[in-house]
Formats: C-alpha cells, structure tokens, sequence
C-alpha cells in the first residue's frame, strides 16, 4: 500500500487487508506528527492489498522522521490506540536517520574543489604555459589581455574606414579532438578552430580583429591546453589576429574521462560597401573551386566510424602517409589568398558541415542554381578511400565532405582571368549558375 501525504511519502512492504485500511488511515493521522493547527492534506491510496515498501520523508514543519518499522501486520477487529505505538497490537516505531536526503548533517570528511575533480592549481599552470603564446599575437591595440576579467581592444582605427561593419562568428572542431587526442597531436587542433573561423568571416567579406578560444576538459591537462593554445597563437599570428582571450573550463562529469572539446569566436571587420555577397550575382557565373588540405574540421563522427579498426599509423597504398597525417592535417586558411582578390569575387562559399549541398545555396539569390561539375578536379584519394570503405553514397560524400575543394568562389565570366592572376596557384572552374531553385545540381 502506498500512502501520499503531500510531500510526506510513505511506502509499506507487507500486505494489509482492505477491511483495515480506514482504521489504518486513522492511526497514521495521530502517528505522523504535525504541529497544533497544522492541517495534514488528505491521504492518498494508490494500491491495496499488494506488497509495497514504504518510509517517510519529513519536511521543515515535521520532527526528522525518517523510517516506519512494521516487523508485523495482521488482521484485527480492534482499533487503533491513538497515541502509544507500544500498546496496539501492530508495533510501530517511527525513528530519525541520518540518511535523511534533507538533513544538515555534514559529511564526515571534508570536501575541497580538488576532490569534486577541478583542480585550480593545473588551471593557473596551465595560464603560465600559455601565456607567451598568447602574448606573441598583441600589438598596440591591445589595452587588456591575458588575467584581465574580459580583453580589451582598441577601435579607434576603424575611425578611418567610412562604414565599418563587425562581423563575428562562433564554431568549433568537433570530433576531429578525439582524433587528435588518439594521436596526441594538439597543436595543429589549434590552428584548426582559428582557420575554421577565419574563413567563417573571410566569405562575408571580413579580416579577422581578435579571436577568443574556450577549452573544456573532464580533467585539466596543463601541456595538452598550452599546445592547443600554442597552435591558435600560430594561427592568429599568420591572420593578424589578436588571441585576446578565452576560458579554460574543467567540467568532471560532464565531459567523459580523458574528453576535452574545443571551440572559438572571432571578431572581424569589413567596409558595409564590401560586404559578400555581393549584389548582382546572375546567371552565367562561374564557380571556381579552391584546393582543400583535406576534411578540415568536418565528417569527422563518420570518419572515425570507418576507421575505427585501424591504427592511426597505418600507411594505405593510396594516401602513402600515416593516416594520422591524413586525416589530421590542420584545416587551411584561404585569407591570404583571397586578400589580393576580393575586387574579382561576387560571393565566396565555405565548404564546411554541409558540404557542396548545402553551403553553396546559402550566398545564392533567389531563382538562381549552381550546376557542379564533378569531372573538373580529381578527388583526392583520402575521400576516395572514405567512401569505399564507408560503401557512402555519391550524393552523402558532397554533403558531408568536401572532397578536395575547401571554398568556392563565384565570379563574373569577365573577372576569370584577373581572379586567377591574383590568387597565385592552382584553382578548378567547377561549374556555373543557371536559373533554378536555390540548390546545388552535381553532373
């Protein structure tokens, strides 16, 4: 039977014939104490005749009862006595118990921060070991950095642009960590959040300000953070981007044991006149396809799928490297490409999560398609190996991946060869635009 007073619960394990369940009622009335005037809410009977466990929970108005002890119920034809449990037939003692979930007691040894798993001294270990990596990337519009509560950037150059627009941008590497951690190779994890973001904001047109990273681990590894930090400092110093700030967080049980993510914002800038895409994106463009340096920061839950039985130092016929080497190569930045040549573009598109399918649409007007030409550039053998040993669909492998080209420009007919003299290397005319429905059609 169990009983509900309220937030009172009581459970009972022995069976109690129906026939005695109001006298039963009646006794739990003067046993349970309540203050005078104290009106107990009604009982609630859920079950009868069954075996049900049951103890008592008290609240901040009652005595700390805790267990009701029955060691024997039977049937009888005599009431309840209303105050002593020692003089009915059915002996009941109601006692306090320290296991009480709401009592103050404290616990018998005490407890630190170190001892719940976040460990303050690695955490400012692992500030000092970063610290001149993220210093190498000030200049002089830095006013507040590293130990200060929130970096502080100075903004009076932008008195000289005529509109400047801030354009900023969050994201993160996703799995690919966990193959980094596999490897142990942290420091390229770092280039890979910068550059992911860098050219999150290079396809709206803007140069990267400042950059600010979060780390979060089960448990704090002050050399693994102060590589991955080491790698965003590179990064930034090769963008001319301030590493301004960021959080290192150590978060056990929430992240699993040896677990650790990592993820950043930047902030950039751009003229509102030179904002992509640009107006005037038609029919009759062309699309021109930049090389990757391969998955970048995306496909990675499926990657490690596929090879989930292979060591990282496997060398396939195919690849000819570790594929470690592979599959961890730091994803390319495309802003010092693109720098010389953003007069020719009309719109740039960054192949990430998503892939050709869903990227491309997304600088496109409306009543305009993109054909892609999957002839005009040799897929790298990395995705060729992926999808036969993934057995992954045509259609699935331009979704997810790349496939060897990392951006895509689109460009006026007439802009072709001046965009391929100020790129400086090798690029794909992969399609073109046509009337249509916003989407991507792969022949």
């Amino acid at each position: 039977m169990l009983y509900n007073f309220g937030l009172r619960k009581l459970e009972y394990r022995r069976i109690l014939p129906a026939k005695d369940v109001q006298e039963w009622h009646k006794y739990l009335y003067r046993c349970i104490w309540a203050p005078p005037g104290c009106q107990l809410p009604p009982i609630e009977t859920f079950t009868a005749d069954t075996p049900i466990r049951f103890s008592v929970i008290s609240q901040p108005w009652s005595p700390p009862i805790q267990t009701v002890n029955v060691p024997s119920i039977r049937s009888s034809a005599h009431p309840f006595p209303a105050h002593s449990s020692a003089s009915h037939p059915f002996p009941i003692r109601l006692s306090a118990s320290r296991s009480n979930p709401l009592s103050s007691n404290p616990l018998p040894n005490p407890l630190t921060y170190t001892s719940a798993g976040v460990n303050i001294t690695a955490g400012n270990r692992a500030v000092e070991l970063m610290r001149a990596a993220v210093r190498s990337t000030y200049d002089a519009r830095v006013v507040a950095g590293i130990g200060a509560f929130g970096g502080m950037f100075d903004v009076r150059a932008l008195r000289e642009m005529r509109a400047p627009v801030l354009v900023a941008s969050t994201d993160g590497i996703g799995t690919k960590v966990k193959l980094g951690a596999q490897a142990r190779r942290y420091e390229s994890l770092g280039h890979d959040i910068v550059n992911h973001c860098v050219n999150d904001i290079l396809v709206q047109g803007a140069r990267p300000l400042f950059f600010l990273d979060y780390l979060a681990s089960s448990q704090l590894e002050p050399e693994v953070m102060a590589d991955i930090v080491s790698g965003m400092a590179a990064a930034c110093r090769e963008a001319r981007c301030v590493l301004l700030g960021g959080e290192t967080a150590e978060m056990p049980g929430v992240y699993a044991p040896d677990a650790f993510d990592v993820a950043g914002t930047i902030v950039g800038i751009v003229e509102r006149d030179d904002v992509l895409p640009r107006p005037g994106i038609r029919a009759g463009d062309v699309l021109i396809g930049l090389r990757s340096s391969g998955p970048h920061t995306n496909g990675y839950s499926l990657i490690r799928e596929i090879f989930s039985d292979m060591p990282l130092d496997t060398v396939f016929p195919e690849l000819g490297i570790p594929l470690a080497d592979a599959l961890l190569a730091p994803h390319r930045s495309y802003l010092p490409i693109f720098e010389p040549a953003f007069a020719h573009v009309k719109a740039l598109a960054h192949l990430t999560g998503g892939g050709f399918i869903e990227n491309i649409p997304r600088v496109l007007p409306d009543g305009i398609s993109a054909i892609v030409r999957l002839a005009s550039w040799q897929v790298p053998p990395l995705f060729q190996l992926i999808q036969q040993r993934g057995n992954i669909a045509r259609d699935e492998m331009y979704r997810v991946f790349n496939m060897g080209i990392g951006m895509v420009a689109i460009v006026g007919p007439e802009q072709v060869e001046s965009f391929h003299a100020r790129v400086g290397e090798e690029t794909f005319l992969i399609g073109e635009l046509v009337p249509g429905e916003k989407r991507v059609i792969l022949v």
